[in-house]
């Protein structure tokens, strides 16, 4: 047995295909307890089965496996071993130890990977109660009132946009189509904001209404803003303006 002067930063040894150590280097008689002369002498007796399809391997390509061995200083270490045999049948052999601190670091990474799925699958939960809820908030913002047999009202509260007009429009058309309603008023007394794609599905709105009841279309209680948006989409044929929603509501239900 002799002892290689490789500068190898692992523990080396140089075995034959009995699994007799022919060659270490200094690292590896540091590590390792090599007065048996004998390779099985160093692995825990669950991996000796290895070393038989170690000497098995003929072939000069590089082979990895992991052994558990015995050392000077812990009496089971996990080590990847990598090995290759040379054309003399004598295999060269490193030995890397599995750090544990990085199978730690695995383990908290694999956990951290499954509260955040977790977290994930919470958040989308929350997010769809969130999104149901601000559903019915635009549900809310726009009831249909029946204020009579041939009268409803709409009244809009808050910023108009496309998602509040998209979710009122459903049960607008269908309430008002269940009805005989002749005057159809929308109050926009309470309308906030106004975004582009908002008016834009409003208007699409009251021009349906019209278009498949015949029924005459109001608008009460218009602010500025909101007449300056309803002047680009030429609505006069479609709809009438009044701004007092109190005045409009006395020509039909007071006596």
């Amino acid at each position: 047995m002799e002892q290689l002067t490789l500068p190898l930063p692992l523990p080396y040894l140089k075995v034959n295909r009995d699994g007799g150590i022919v060659g270490y280097s200094a690292l590896a008689k540091d590590h390792f307890d090599l007065s048996s002369g004998h390779i099985r002498s160093l692995v825990d007796e669950e991996s000796i089965s290895k070393l038989g399809r170690m000497s098995s391997e003929s072939g000069p390509d590089p082979v990895k496996m992991e052994l558990n061995m015995k050392t000077k200083e812990h009496p089971l270490v996990l080590f990847d071993v990598h090995l290759q045999w040379g054309p003399d049948n004598q295999a060269g052999m490193i030995f890397l130890p599995k750090d544990s601190s990085n199978e730690e670091l695995v383990q908290k990474l694999i956990g951290i990977q499954q509260r955040l799925a977790s977290s994930d699958f919470e958040l989308l939960e929350k997010k769809e109660e969130l999104e149901g809820v601000l559903k019915r908030l635009d549900q809310l913002s726009g009831p249909f009132i029946p204020l009579s047999e041939s009268l409803c009202m709409i009244p809009l509260f808050g910023d108009i946009t496309a998602d509040k007009i998209n979710t009122i429009s459903e049960s607008c058309l269908q309430s008002v189509f269940r009805g005989n309603y002749e005057v159809i008023l929308f109050d926009l007394t309470a309308a906030g904001k106004v975004s582009a794609d908002g008016i834009e599905r409003f208007t699409q709105l009251v021009k349906t209404l019209n278009f498949m009841t015949g029924d005459v279309i109001k608008l009460i209680g218009i602010k500025p803003n909101l007449a300056k948006e309803l002047k680009h989409h030429d609505l006069d044929q479609w709809v009438q303006f009044n701004h007092s929603l109190k005045e409009e509501l006395s020509t039909y239900l007071l006596p």
